[in-house]
């Protein structure tokens, strides 16, 4: 039988020995102590893996698992494979949480009946984690589709996998895909849709680190490859089932400024990207600030001037 309050904290691992300890420290101090902490070794080749074992050694909740190197998204759908839990959380083994973190989304999410339930995210860049804030905010309560229009107009909830408790059963048919980068971005909107309601409390509970070498920091081609990729696969999907949904529109614009310098000489992206600047829905322009609106008739002005520009400034996307 399942424990029905059993959390399972999934916690991807690879070559991060210098911030492991600070990252299941943070889980370890949780006043929610029904848990069940996944660390999921992804084949590192430093401490990292017997830095895992020594905890595993300490307390009877940590398990690892130790896998060949398949990158983030192999190694989060490995540890929902291994979960026993009723709920699932992705805590980023660099990061931190705060110590109430989970108590505060479990206790949302069963207040609410949601299915999925999230806190806001705060940026850091020191060793120490940041000061824990007063989490008696008001707590908002949306529909998946109230979600989805949230995750397109901006960063507060996020389409971010970690931040967030899950019911188990809306990993049902849905993995993070293999070898790809923006992995959230490709797999957060598939959950939220899936949901009758989602909790939000606007706390910065957990705590994100910002460092040089993260994944998110090296932007390659590829980079800008999967971040098209991803963001097409979203707005089809969100545009066929809620066509009325402009915010998909402003949020694909976005992806397209992004993108379009450093894809435009792949002839299939550009075709893409310059067919979706035609079919663009001139009511949703209203949804973009004046910074993105400049850009947008710039854009559609002259696309080889403005992807010029962008590159001066900017430099050239990694080889």
């Amino acid at each position: 039988m399942m424990n029905n309050k059993l959390i399972s904290v999934i916690v991807p691992v690879y070559n991060v020995e210098h911030y492991l300890n600070r990252c299941v420290d943070s889980i370890l101090a949780q006043t929610y102590s029904d848990l069940e902490i996944l660390l999921v070794d992804d084949g590192s080749t430093d401490s990292s893996g017997a830095i895992c074992d020594a905890y595993a050694r300490q307390d009877a909740r940590v398990q690892v698992i130790h896998k060949k190197n398949g990158g983030l998204s192999d190694a989060r759908n490995c540890g929902i494979e291994h979960a026993k839990g009723r709920y699932f959380c992705f805590v980023d083994s660099d990061d931190g949480i705060a110590p109430q973190m989970i108590e505060v989304l479990y206790r949302n999410l069963l207040n609410a009946g949601a299915d999925v339930s999230a806190v806001a995210l705060k940026y850091f860049s020191t060793e120490e984690l940041p000061a824990v804030e007063d989490a008696l905010e008001k707590v908002q309560y949306m529909t998946g589709k109230e979600a989805l229009r949230s995750i397109l107009q901006s960063e507060e909830l996020g389409d971010f996998a970690v931040n967030k408790l899950y019911k188990r059963e809306l990993f049902e048919n849905v993995c993070y895909p293999l070898g790809r980068m923006m992995e959230d971005q490709g797999t957060t909107y598939k959950l939220l849709d899936k949901c009758q309601g989602v909790a939000y409390c606007p706390v910065p509970l957990y705590f994100y680190y910002q460092r040089p070498d993260s994944i998110l920091h090296k932007r390659t081609l590829k980079f800008y490859e999967d971040k098209w990729d991803m963001g097409c696969q979203r707005y089809q999907y969100i545009r066929e089932k809620y066509p009325d949904m402009l915010e998909n529109d402003a949020a694909m614009m976005k992806i397209v400024e992004h993108c379009y310098p450093y894809l435009r000489k792949d002839q299939r992206r550009k075709a893409e990207m310059e067919r979706f600047l035609q079919e663009f829905r001139t009511e949703a322009e209203g949804l973009l600030d004046s910074g993105f609106m400049r850009k947008y008739r710039l854009l559609k002005q002259s696309r080889g001037l403005y992807s010029a520009l962008f590159l001066l400034k900017n430099g050239r996307a990694a080889k």
